[in-house]
């Protein structure tokens, strides 16, 4: 995790200092019309120029977080644990900085640097731009098919930021699983019920486990506490299958976010966002109703870890891919199709009524600034919401080393 944080650290200089850089160069309006409203909205400018401050301060709040589990570590207590909830705390801190990423193509794009939007693709500078001797600008570029290509570039690289987000969330939301099923089995085991899918750093004598309690299930286990286990096998079966689908799916999307630099064309883009966009709205949907689900059907296994809060958390990080921006993509589709009088009325609600009439590029560089600022008050959050000092870390251990190794009889 210290080299994690030393490149999230380094990355996070260097995108700050693209970042104000971009943002001093002037608006291109006379070649990108887009630009010419960009900052027609009032709170929209001074939002988006602080968001880095907040990275900064996310980026220092998660790595203090982790230094405390790190510590427990150290001391070789409950580190399996401890080292999942250190992947869960630096989500935060990974989504803030790659949402901050994203806003650089944009600027870029507003302000007309379309050499810093070429590459990979192909030669624009070759093609586009007259080479030192003759002009080294694109001041003369003015060619509209032009500006809608670069366009869809600098939007390509604005979503491929938050595919690698998307990468990193969907490993948390896996290790997130890992740790509630894991102490909801000890929990049943804890309470006399010995369950198989308690973990177990041996996947060999796991299994044999497993089958000697399926053996002994009917001398020793009552009805009840069969379908307790039962249950438990079940529920995480079902888990698995959302969680796995929102990991296939961001895999996916990360695999076909190369896809232009590897053919040298934007062709199909627009269907293959489309269609991944769709696909991870339905599989988020799908993750957080399995987190509903696992915490409605355990919650009295789950009450030593005080589970509301942390669930709560991981379903808002979780929401940040794909749930929240179809949500806002939807509300601004639907708004277009109101009648006149009730468009021009909701424009007048605060804050609504400016984010639903907002342009592509306002909206492309509204949205990573609302995600960062939603990422520091989840790491807000996290500072109470995953303690290192808490009692279920280390419980099912000290439980385990106070069990006698001979019962008597």
């Amino acid at each position: 995790m210290s080299l994690l944080y030393a490149l999230l650290v380094a990355a996070m200089a260097y995108l700050i200092v693209g970042f104000y850089e971009a943002a001093q160069f002037p608006l291109d309006t006379s070649k990108y019309p887009g630009a010419q409203d960009v900052w027609s909205i009032g709170w929209l400018r001074p939002f988006v120029v602080l968001s880095p401050i907040a990275v900064c301060v996310t980026l220092v709040l998660c790595w203090l977080l982790t230094e405390s589990h790190i510590f427990e570590i150290h001391k070789k207590l409950a580190m399996h644990k401890h080292d999942r909830a250190v992947q869960i705390i630096a989500l935060p801190a990974v989504f803030g900085l790659m949402a901050l990423a994203s806003m650089l193509p944009v600027f870029e794009l507003l302000a007309g640097r379309v050499d810093k939007l070429s590459q990979p693709w192909y030669d624009i500078k070759g093609a586009w731009l007259v080479q030192v001797g003759n002009a080294t600008s694109a001041d003369n570029i003015s060619d509209v098919g032009f500006w809608n290509e670069v366009e869809t570039k600098a939007f390509w690289k604005y979503e491929n930021c938050f595919y690698v987000a998307d990468l990193f969330e969907a490993w948390t939301l896996f290790q997130f699983g890992k740790l509630i099923l894991e102490e909801i089995g000890e929990s049943i085991a804890k309470h006399g019920h010995r369950s198989p899918d308690v973990s177990n750093d041996n996947g060999q004598e796991q299994e044999t486990q497993q089958s000697q309690l399926e053996d002994q299930e009917p001398q020793t286990l009552s009805q009840l506490e069969v379908d307790l286990i039962d249950s438990h096998r079940a529920v995480k079966a079902l888990t698995w299958v959302g969680t796995s689908l929102f990991v296939v799916l961001c895999v996916v999307q990360s695999a076909v976010s190369l896809w232009p630099y590897l053919v040298n064309s934007m062709y199909d883009e627009g269907t293959l966002m489309s269609t991944l966009s769709v696909g991870g709205f339905v599989t988020s949907c799908a993750a957080i109703y399995n987190l509903v689900v696992v915490e409605s059907a355990f919650h009295r296994h789950l009450d030593p870890i005080s589970p509301v809060l942390k669930f709560v958390t991981v379903k808002l990080l979780v929401s940040l891919s794909f749930f929240q921006s179809s949500m806002l993509t939807i509300l601004q589709a639907a708004e277009k199709t109101l009648p006149s009088t009730t468009r021009s009325f909701l424009r007048y609600v605060p804050l609504l009524g400016d984010i639903l009439s907002m342009s592509d590029a306002q909206f492309h560089l509204f949205y990573p600034a609302l995600t960062i600022f939603e990422c520091l008050f989840l790491t807000c959050l996290h500072l109470f919401v995953w303690k290192a000092d808490e009692v279920w870390y280390v419980e099912a251990e000290s439980a385990s080393e106070q069990t006698p190794l001979i019962k008597s009889v």
